[in-house]
């Protein structure tokens, strides 16, 4: 009996080996597409959406751009789509066409040139996505945060026709929207707050972000089923930029970015995301949720497709909400110099300001009525 087991046991190894031999190894992908981007929100501490004006800083000239063509800038909008990029990995030389729809928002910013103006889709035909060749970039050593996403080893994509070729190692556009991210922030004072997933599709992670007079404090948090609602509270210690910046790109990585990407977009975003005073909420907004508000279109289909967006959700606490009620008190008050210091001091929202000092305005009014 013991024979015949032994027979048995090597008889069943020898048949798993043989299949084990005869079944090859998957090959890797040898056309990959990567995305970043971010949503960007805001709201009062109630958690009731408040329209800001749509990031335009730092842009280079020579990319496309509606912000500088209309009179006064664009309009405050709800949602603030910034930087998606999109990366190509290659293991030759291809020719594809890319299409991105934005059926509730408007696309703003773009590079290279799209092969129609964008409205509410982008798209750029034949483009050459080359495996090795690497031709000069416009600003090839450029600064400012636009070129931190060019940090990786991503294909160069080029634009074909009898026109100027542009090149890049990504695909760029930006745009605006009015319509609801499914994610809430409700401020409740002392560091405390309370996070809602409204929409149809767990969160897989997110981060309480608390930064004040340079110093910034923060806490990572996991999944977050449809529908939940989480009471979380920021840590009274302070800790780094650097801990924060290595977290972020924890997160992301762990969604599908390759390690060069996740820090291209930290690198890209760390001055907004842990510098500016202020209290946010940096999510991850679940690949359903964006094919939803960015359905995109590959031809030829890639082998594997990652899009990684951020929610960044900025929230005003109660206690500053108290101090921008005073400072609109004393924008209206007898001494002009006093008027100009509570300028100075609204100033220092940057695009929330407008939105801010209205919701406070409007407070201050009630107030006033009450009494």
């Amino acid at each position: 009996m013991f024979r015949r087991s032994v027979f048995t046991a090597v008889a069943v190894l020898g048949g798993l080996a043989a299949a084990a031999v005869a079944a090859p190894a998957p090959e890797p992908a040898k056309f990959v597409a990567h995305e970043w981007g971010t949503f960007s929100t805001f709201s009062g501490s109630d958690g009731k959406p408040l329209k800001f004006y749509p990031d335009d800083r730092d842009l280079p000239e020579f990319v496309t751009s509606r912000h500088r063509n209309v009179k006064g800038g664009l309009a405050d909008v709800y949602v603030s789509l910034e930087t998606p990029v999109l990366y190509f990995y290659t293991d030759r030389d291809r020719t594809v066409s890319v299409q991105v729809d934005f059926p509730k928002g408007l696309m703003t910013d773009w590079y290279p040139e799209a092969s129609r103006p964008p409205e509410q889709r982008i798209r750029w035909d034949d483009l050459k996505v080359l495996a090795h060749d690497r031709p000069p970039l416009v600003e090839e050593h450029g600064t400012g945060r636009y070129f931190a996403a060019r940090e990786t080893d991503s294909a160069t994509v080029r634009t074909s026709g009898p026109e100027k070729k542009q090149a890049e190692k990504f695909l760029f556009y930006r745009g605006v929207g009015d319509f609801p991210m499914p994610f809430i922030v409700r401020a409740r004072g002392d560091g405390k707050f309370v996070v809602t997933n409204t929409g149809n599709h767990a969160v897989p992670g997110y981060v309480l972000v608390g930064v004040k007079d340079r110093k910034v404090s923060f806490k990572v948090f996991g999944h977050l089923s449809p529908g939940a609602e989480e009471k979380v509270e920021l840590p009274t210690e302070s800790s780094t930029v650097e801990k924060l910046g290595d977290a972020m790109a924890t997160l992301l990585v762990r969604q599908g970015l390759y390690e060069k990407e996740a820090r291209a977009m930290v690198k890209t975003w760390s001055k907004d995301w842990f510098a500016e005073d202020g209290t946010r909420v940096l999510y991850l907004v679940s690949e359903p949720v964006t094919n939803e508000f960015l359905p995109m279109t590959i031809d030829p289909k890639p082998d594997q497709t990652v899009r990684v967006l951020v929610g960044r959700h900025d929230v005003l606490t109660p206690e500053r909400e108290k101090e921008i009620d005073a400072q609109v008190r004393r924008l209206n008050g007898a001494s002009n110099a006093e008027s100009k210091a509570a300028d100075t001091q609204l100033g220092k929202l940057g695009r929330y300001r407008f939105a801010a000092q209205k919701a406070a305005e409007e407070r201050v009014k009630e107030t006033r009525v009450r009494r």
